[in-house]
């Protein structure tokens, strides 16, 4: 009888695939939708339940829902009999070792899963798991996921993990894509309770070193759990305390935001200078004093270490003044060293081209410009590119026409490498909902005014009473600031700054407004005067 069920259902399900129809198979579609992603549906009627060993539920529980959830999980029908006399079927694992990277770990989900649901005991979910797991290594297949849960295993069997521990262990290690960004949740959970005022810091530290302590317990780690160890240990030690503590943490469990952070911070001392609100002396002040800020919370960047390097030549005299400013300007913002370098030498390399200028002249600038930059110690592929182009004219092994021409060739280049972020015109695009204005990458150089794109949209329309909300999508800080009422003039430095101004924005932030009358408001941003945009409400 059961080897005529076995012939039943691999038939049933052979022609199922093919698309017969008839009483004999209702759910048929219904199977299709379940393995397309479809919702759940009981299929039993396919093989007959009353006469499968247990019936309905063990039919549903050994054989349907295994061969859903893991494809590579065959099944011998064979009947087994238990102490107890019920037959049920016992399942095979086939792997593949071709397929094991992704199989593997979908296999131990079935059980992880169903012990998440509270569908099996603890005990239960970890012999599903070693009956996979023992599958894979008599096959001799092995990689490092494979190798992992081997290891937690182990510490399973030694009593060092127990049962709930062993499977989230287990859990973490056969998905490490995803531990980083639990333990980065877990982590801002606390700090940001710290953030509200929620908490004190002393009580962030116990709640962070709580879930530290919880994934090391579990013999979990990654780069970013080692990193925030390494600041525990100066927790431990005494060299960081409070909330100095919290931040050294929160930016080392968020090593994406060091740099926007660093930057934007810069940036506000950078820009107060120039815009005369602070001297050259005040700035420098400044530009260490949250230099010391990150080192001191020990966190560091390439950024971070490039802008170090700056500090240590103006102690020894190379840098100082607007020199040193400018060079760490432009170390705070590799982004935009190439195109202040490309605007630079475009001002004398188009001037030759339309014959307003001499060769000689022409690179002559070029070599001011190109100089200009490498005594700020700022380098890049494009200005070494230019810098091999000025020694072979000085070699006078080629002409300077040529050696011109050369010039506008790699420029050239740089350009349309940049313009493959954007659209076919080089405008980039963002995709942000609607009454949302963004300030895209690029907008901090001069340059976005001629396409009218330092905001996008740059003429946004919308209704009485709509909010519209400014996002900075930018790495560096801007403003949103409306101009006087006429919209003729940028409000002087002792007006009213018109009718908002949003303040300083740091990359990622975001600032809404309501606009409640109609008309036509101008705005733009302070740091970067050439920005402007509009909104028209009617």
């Amino acid at each position: 009888m059961t080897r005529n069920l076995t012939v039943f259902i691999t038939a049933v399900l052979m022609v199922g695939v093919v698309g017969l129809s008839g009483n004999m198979i209702p759910e048929a579609e219904a199977l299709k939708a379940k393995n397309q992603g479809g919702p759940a549906t009981d299929i039993c009627g396919l093989s007959l339940c009353s006469e499968y060993p247990g019936g309905k539920e063990a039919y549903q529980a050994n054989w349907f829902k295994s061969y859903l959830s893991a494809p590579s999980v065959q099944v011998d029908s064979t009947p087994m009999h238990s102490d107890d006399h019920d037959d049920h079927s016992k399942g095979k694992i086939v792997p593949n070792a071709r397929t094991a990277d992704s199989e593997y770990p979908a296999q131990l989900d079935v059980f992880i899963h169903k012990f998440e649901l509270d569908k099996i005991s603890a005990e239960e979910a970890l012999d599903g798991i070693k009956d996979v797991h023992t599958a894979y290594v008599n096959a001799r297949i092995s990689n490092d996921i494979i190798n992992g849960v081997a290891d937690k295993l182990n510490l399973y069997n030694r009593g060092t993990l127990n049962a709930e521990e062993a499977i989230e262990s287990i859990h973490l290690t056969a998905e490490p894509q995803n531990v980083n960004p639990e333990y980065q949740g877990a982590l801002d959970e606390v700090i940001h309770m710290f953030e509200k005022d929620a908490m004190s810091a002393e009580d962030a530290i116990d709640g962070i070193i709580e879930v530290h302590n919880g994934f090391v317990g579990l013999y979990i780690t990654s780069d970013l759990i080692e990193a925030v160890d390494v600041i525990i240990g100066h927790i431990d030690s005494g060299k960081l305390s409070g909330g100095d503590a919290v931040e050294a943490v929160h930016l080392t469990a968020e090593p994406q935001n060091v740099n926007p952070e660093y930057q934007g911070a810069l940036d506000e001392v950078i820009h107060m200078f120039e815009k005369d609100a602070i001297s050259a002396d005040e700035a420098i002040d400044g530009i260490v004093e949250v230099h010391d800020g990150f080192v001191g919370l020990y966190i560091t960047s390439d950024l971070i270490e490039a802008v170090d390097e700056k500090i240590a030549l103006m102690d020894s005299g190379k840098l100082s003044g607007d020199t040193f400013i400018e060079a760490v300007h432009l170390s705070a913002e590799p982004q935009n060293v190439d195109p202040e370098f490309i605007g630079a030498i475009d001002e004398h390399l188009h001037k030759y081209e339309l014959d307003k200028m001499p060769a000689e002249d022409a690179i002559a600038g070029v070599i001011e410009v190109h100089e200009g930059f490498t005594s700020l110690y700022i380098t890049s592929d494009l200005i070494d590119d230019i810098g091999t182009q000025i020694s072979i004219y000085n070699s006078g092994n080629d002409s300077v026409d040529h050696v011109l021409h050369e010039m506008h060739e790699i420029i050239e280049e740089a350009e349309m490498a940049a313009m493959q972020s954007g659209d076919d015109d080089g405008i980039p695009v963002l995709d942000l909902p609607a009454n949302h204005v963004g300030m895209p990458a690029g907008s901090g150089v001069p340059g976005c005014e001629a396409d009218n794109w330092c905001y996008l949209p740059n003429d946004l329309h919308v209704h009485v009473g709509d909010t519209v909300t400014f996002v900075n999508t930018d790495t560096l800080p801007h403003t949103v600031t409306s101009v006087n009422p006429t919209g003729a003039e940028k409000p002087s430095s002792d007006d009213e700054n018109g009718l908002f101004d949003s303040g300083f924005m740091s990359g990622g932030d975001e600032w809404s407004y309501t606009f409640d009358t109609a008309g036509e408001y101008y705005y733009y941003c302070q740091l970067h005067p050439w920005m402007e945009g509009s909104v028209n409400v009617e």
